[in-house]
């Protein structure tokens, strides 16, 4: 059996291939509320996180992540799934980190409004 082990990413048409990791994080769809003499449960309006980490490329200028607001950002998982975010915004462009041995990467949040799995 093979496993998923890698990722491509596209930002609104773009290819992103300077990355070294894909987050995709968790979904809350309910959540339990107190009641008087129960716990209850609500479904609520999920929100999608992914986080990237993006490697700082050394002869060319850094993929605007400042600019991304209501794009769309596409994983395709090498196996035949797509998962596609829309209404994706940057929420925090993160530190850059150095370490003298390998290349410098920097965290990228993202937000969405919805993800689609094909």
């Amino acid at each position: 059996m093979e496993y998923v082990a890698k990722a491509t990413l596209e930002v609104n048409g773009q290819l992103v291939d300077d990355i070294n990791s894909v987050t995709e994080k968790k979904v809350e769809v309910r959540k339990a509320v107190k009641l008087m003499n129960k716990t209850g449960v609500v479904k609520i309006t999920p929100q999608y996180g992914v986080q990237v980490e993006y490697v700082i490329p050394k002869d060319a200028p850094e993929f605007d992540w400042e600019g991304v607001e209501d794009g769309t950002l596409t994983v395709d998982k090498e196996n035949g799934m797509r998962v596609t975010y829309t209404g994706v915004y940057t929420l925090e462009v993160g530190d850059a980190k150095y370490d003298g041995e390998k290349e410098a990467t920097r965290n990228i949040e993202l937000a969405a409004s919805g993800r689609v799995e094909e």
